[in-house]
């Protein structure tokens, strides 16, 4: 396919992602659920076979053609050669560009389109009303165009209950690989959030050797020779034997440099871009819906901080009206707020803000930033802990869910980024925006004891409730009561108190067998 034809092709699918509307906020049946579905599931085909069009034909390195460019010397050339080269080097710079553009809208709109995807599979399970079978997760790519395996069309959508989702982010994800435009979008408090959120899930493991470079020694027919050598690192192997092996016994190495790897929470910067700005937006629209209800609770006088919003309004409004040069706008300004802050007996005897009034602007600067920078942050870092928490590794390592590129366990730098949340903001969470959430006093050792549980369990075949274990580590590590950790999790107390005395006798002898074997070994 022409180069340009792929763009305008490309260009053109995504640009009707853009213009298609989803209505994922309504989902009541299993026909409009599986509608979206599978039109975000062929969307998804389409543009994993662009990407990989693209990337065969050298979009991902598309500045490699002009490095040809240049290297004769211009002394050498003449004129009209000059400008003909000049010419067309500008015009590979700007196919170049348009490559690599287009390349990485198709990328983020992958992304988007898998976060997407694992948000309904964690929403919906879909029953069979014939045979009775279940379909959840990565499961429901099974059905047929809405048919069960058997054939059947009777079939009904249950909302998983236990499932981490957030439907109403989807709206609000760049499906078009728009990410530009909606980071343009953002207010600036929620832009800080942004950054904030992204330097969370960028979070770095401890560096893993990946590779290694080696300067060898080699004895060529009658003389010495130096090669450069690049191998891949193997916890198990012996570099030096590896070496001999391959160059012969009188190889010797001279030099060794350790090439390593940083994998973050979630290793794919598409994944966190598109993440980060659906939280926010979404985050953003419930905030401002709610503001003002708290705002009214928490001031001591609503009227007075009404008055002194009306003052700055009015007096930037009129320094408009009034300046010639813009230079002296901030002056004006200034002298025009405090004459009407007088005027209005907002200033006390020495010319400074009243206390009471000070007070109530400085708790509106506190709410604004607790709702639009820290209730984005608490939203996405509480998503993804219950999702470590309610899931086992192997499902992690095969599966990411709402969360693609998710590492399946964490080290404990990665787990630096679960910072413990505001009381009172979680408080705002609970009361105003209806979220099972609770405060967790020590979040870094929730999961800490996650990750051991998994270690010392693997290998072993021992079955657990996913969900049930925790809620157990939100009860024992989190001092949460068992009631309400059964809630975060959507499992019965009963669940929970067996998974709970199953973790005190983990490790344990449970038969007469085991018991017997164990004296016996001490004796």
């Amino acid at each position: 396919m022409n180069e340009s034809v792929l763009i305008a092709k490309s260009e053109k699918f995504l640009d009707g992602i853009r213009r298609s509307w989803i209505e994922i906020d309504n989902i009541k049946n299993f026909e409009d659920f599986i509608e979206i579905y599978h039109y975000l599931k062929t969307n998804l085909e389409n543009l994993l076979d662009l990407r990989d069009t693209m990337e065969i034909k050298g979009y991902k390195t598309p500045y490699r053609s002009l490095m040809k460019y240049g290297r004769t010397p211009k002394s050498e050339m003449q004129v009209e050669d000059i400008h003909d080269v000049n010419k067309h080097t500008q015009y590979f710079r700007m196919n170049a560009a348009a490559k690599k553009n287009i390349l990485d809208r198709v990328k983020s709109a992958i992304a988007s389109h898998k976060i997407a995807i694992g948000h309904l599979e964690e929403f919906a399970i879909i029953v069979c009303n014939d045979c009775g079978e279940k379909f959840s997760g990565h499961e429901i790519g099974n059905l047929n165009n809405g048919r069960c395996t058997c054939e059947s069309s009777n079939i009904k959508l249950e909302v998983n209950k236990q499932g981490v989702y957030r439907l109403e982010i989807i709206k609000y994800l760049p499906l078009s690989g728009d990410y530009m435009v909606k980071m343009s979008e953002l207010t600036p408090l929620g832009r800080d959030a942004f950054r904030k959120i992204v330097r969370n899930l960028k979070q770095e493991k401890r560096g893993i050797v990946k590779t290694l470079s080696l300067v060898v020694k080699v004895f060529e027919g009658d003389r010495w020779v130096r090669k450069r050598v690049n191998i891949d690192a193997d916890d198990q192997m012996n570099y030096e034997r590896e070496i001999r092996r391959k160059y012969g016994s009188n190889s010797r190495i001279e030099f060794m440099q350790f090439h390593r790897k940083k994998p973050s929470i979630i290793n794919d910067k598409h994944v966190q871009t598109a993440l980060s700005i659906g939280y926010v937006k979404f985050a953003d629209n419930k905030a401002s819906n709610i503001f003002r209800s708290i705002l009214e609770e928490i001031v001591d006088n609503m009227d007075k901080l009404n008055l002194y919003d009306d003052v700055v309004a009015k007096a930037y409004e009129l320094a408009n009206k009034m300046i010639e040069d813009p230079e002296d706008l901030e002056h004006i300004k200034d002298e025009l707020y405090e004459d009407k802050m007088h005027k209005e007996g907002l200033f006390d005897v020495k010319g400074k803000i009243e206390i009471e009034l000070g007070s109530d602007i400085e708790k509106r600067r506190k709410l604004e930033t607790d709702l639009y920078m820290e209730v984005p942050r608490i939203l996405i870092m509480w998503d993804i802990l219950k999702w470590y928490l309610s899931t086992s590794y192997d499902r992690r390592s095969k599966y990411s869910g709402p969360f693609p590129n998710i590492r399946p366990n964490l080290d404990t730098n990665q787990i630096k980024a679960f910072e413990d949340f505001k009381p009172e903001v979680v408080k705002i969470l609970k009361r105003f925006m209806g979220e099972n959430i609770e405060y967790v006093s020590d979040m870094k050792n929730l999961l800490i004891k996650k990750f051991e549980m998994e270690t010392k369990m693997k290998g072993l075949h021992v079955k657990t409730n996913s969900n049930a274990a925790g809620a157990v580590l939100l009860n024992t590590e989190g001092k949460i009561s068992i009631e309400d950790a059964a809630k975060i999790f959507h499992v019965s107390v009963k669940d929970v108190k067996v998974e709970k005395n199953k973790f005190k006798t983990f490790g344990k002898p449970q038969t007469k067998k085991a018991k017997k074997f164990l004296e016996m070994i001490k004796s």
